[in-house]
């Protein structure tokens, strides 16, 4: 696997705020890797961290520059939807490198596993924890070592490429051009800052969605900063939906508990 000596920072996404946690967790990146900007702090577009056309043109660059050994977003919010499908893919298709993010980063996770041969990993970012558990995140992006703790909803068997991330950025893809992997899925979801009902309303989007549906042959469910007794309720009955292993894991969450796992990755559970 490449070893990771120089990382380069992308914003891909939401506005680009807490300047001095960044620039902390930038010194602690400093000590042990060579660190790269691929962004403009001071170029904040409304509620993104800069304009579509920036943030491509920065995105595309950190990929085909050869010093880069990683790519990490720094955090998510709101935007990856504006620019998924105007990215250049065959420019970075080659390109040997690995790619970090979650949360609304899961968009850019699903387009890069379809059409690029990056290593996308679904983890914490800059501004929200993954320097606090440097040498294991580093250590599973750099040999795809990675444990999931999973409690049993619905016992089967599960066998896919995992996939999936954000539920509401998830479902924001359903639309469009599809970017689901041409193998069946094991589909991860997580959410936070959304009510029961609407959770309950993207499950259904999701249902309802005849190709994602199809391929849809294990179901893991992270955290929805809710109660159990509010939450676990429609996850078994939505799970109940399908033939297949359900299972739920705190490990997959906005957190700074949320562990890095693999995006793509071929999986039989």
């Amino acid at each position: 696997m490449r070893k990771i000596k120089t990382i380069a920072l992308v914003a891909p996404s939401g506005n680009i705020r807490n300047i001095e946690i960044i620039n902390n967790n930038i010194l602690t990146l400093e000590q042990y890797f060579k660190v790269k900007k691929y962004y403009n702090e001071n170029a904040q577009y409304r509620y993104l961290a800069d304009s579509d056309e920036n943030r491509i043109k920065y995105f595309e660059s950190a990929f085909l520059d050869d010093e880069v050994d990683m790519v990490l977003s720094l955090r998510g919010g709101y935007g990856a939807i504006r620019i998924v499908d105007k990215i250049n893919y065959n420019l970075i298709k080659n390109c040997s490198k690995y790619y970090i993010g979650s949360s609304d980063a899961s968009i850019l996770l699903a387009a890069l596993s379809k059409k690029t041969n990056i290593k996308c990993f679904h983890s914490l970012m800059l501004m929200n924890g993954f320097v606090d558990n440097l040498d294991e995140n580093i250590n599973i992006v750099q040999n795809n070592i990675f444990n999931i703790n999973l409690k049993p909803l619905i016992q089967k068997e599960m066998n896919g490429v995992l996939w999936g991330g954000n539920l509401s950025s998830v479902v924001s893809m359903l639309s469009g051009e599809s970017y689901l992997p041409e193998k069946d899925i094991i589909l991860f979801l997580e959410d936070l800052n959304e009510p029961l009902y609407k959770i309950d309303k993207m499950l259904y989007e999701i249902y309802r969605n005849a190709n994602l549906k199809s391929k849809i042959k294990g179901l893991i469910f992270g955290d929805f900063y809710l109660n159990d007794d509010e939450i676990m309720p429609l996850i078994e009955e939505f799970g109940s939906l399908f033939d297949c292993g359900v299972y739920y894991s705190k490990d997959i969450t906005h957190k700074n508990t949320n562990i890095t796992i693999p995006y793509g990755i071929e999986l039989k559970i």
